[in-house]
């Protein structure tokens, strides 16, 4: 009796007579999302109709061409991809812009990785999508929020006032009871009032309106600093703080108060999500005309589905439920070191280990700067 399925039927499926370029060309055709692959010298060898219709180019136009010159915005330097995890053979996950043939910018979030045999190097493949409409929505979101926590602070601070003139025995004594519950009190007014100072910071930032105060900075005084602030955190859950930086380290061009916190918030996040006596790792390195900074944990990691939202401001990943927070820490990471020309990323360590790393780049300092 013959078999006459449509699996056995539908001769395109058949990998013994399809060629393989054929089905190449059959998935890249119809892959819903921009795809791009290089060869290890940085030239364009496939651009799908995806790619072509969010940048406005042709694959005729730029085919063999340097990815550089022609896609401005995509991670198309290999020595880039390789210093931000390929020697582990990860995906890097990150958001970006793409100048469109036309000139104008296109928000994207992409994820590139790149392509070995035998270990050895042959080229990268990157897939994007368009996120203009996700962007829209979600400045309508921040402006919806930024007008609803301009209007908390007020109320917000009168209650907080309040309450410490209550703890000050203002308005006479208080039992220890009482003492206890005003003061657990004052404690969360505290802080959701840092909360919402941070979400305003963000908004201010992105519009323009904070001014960064940058000075020359050493980055073993820079981290002397922050990590006096972060050891009382550390120490109370016996975790371990080591640092690596290599002598004649470049001098970085940032706002020393802004790019500190930057760094403690992400020192914060290692903190609180790696186990007890465990250790965290920070590692600076130059590579081409940038700094690069390292924090790696040795915590749960993040869920590959929640990777290319990571920075988003009130997101949070499925694994942080049990965690304080409300996903305002590393959108304002996001938006300081951009705010510096700089980019920051995040992927988790190879298996079986366990554990993200954050990394973030900031150019060096230069006469230019």
């Amino acid at each position: 009796m013959s078999d006459n399925s449509p699996a056995k039927e539908d001769n395109l499926l058949k990998l013994d007579s399809v060629r393989k370029d054929e089905l190449f060309d059959l998935i890249v055709g119809n892959f819903p999302v921009g795809l791009i692959i290089l060869d290890r010298h940085e030239n364009i060898l496939e651009f799908n109709p995806a790619a072509q219709e969010i940048t406005g180019f042709k694959k005729s136009e730029i085919y063999g061409k340097k990815c550089h010159k022609v896609l401005i915005g995509i991670p198309c330097h290999l020595s880039e991809m390789k210093t931000a995890g390929s020697e582990e053979k990860v995906l890097v996950h990150a958001e970006g812009t793409i100048r469109h043939k036309d000139g104008h910018e296109i928000p994207v979030r992409y994820t590139a990785a790149p392509l070995f045999k035998k270990n050895e190097l042959k080229g990268a493949i990157a897939v994007f999508r368009d996120v203009t409409k996700e962007k829209q929505l979600e400045q309508h979101r921040r402006v919806l929020i930024s007008m609803f926590a301009h209007d908390l602070k007020g109320p917000l601070s009168v209650a907080g006032g309040f309450l410490l003139r209550l703890l000050q025995k203002k308005a006479g004594p208080l039992n220890e009871k009482q003492e206890k519950y005003v003061d657990a009190a004052l404690k969360e007014v505290t802080r959701v009032e840092k909360y919402i100072r941070s979400f305003l910071d963000i908004v201010r930032m992105e519009a323009g309106q904070i001014s960064l105060s940058r000075e020359l900075c050493d980055l073993n005084t820079l981290f002397a600093d922050i990590l006096e602030s972060a050891s009382m955190e550390a120490d109370q859950k016996g975790i371990r703080i080591l640092i690596d930086i290599p002598e004649a380290m470049p001098l970085i061009y940032v706002d020393k108060t802004q790019f500190q916190r930057v760094i403690l918030n992400l020192l914060d996040n290692a903190i609180k999500y790696s186990p007890e006596n465990s250790e965290i790792k920070i590692r600076c390195s130059e590579h081409e005309k940038n700094v690069l900074i390292t924090i790696e944990d040795n915590g749960p990691g993040i869920q590959e589905e929640d990777l290319p939202y990571i920075f988003d401001p009130f997101y949070r990943a499925n694994y942080s439920g049990q965690i304080e927070g409300c996903g305002i820490g590393l959108a304002i990471v996001k938006t300081i070191v951009e705010a510096h020309g700089g980019k920051v990323w995040v992927r988790n360590k190879k298996a079986p280990a366990h554990g993200a790393i954050f990394t973030l780049s900031v150019p060096k300092h230069s006469v230019e700067t």
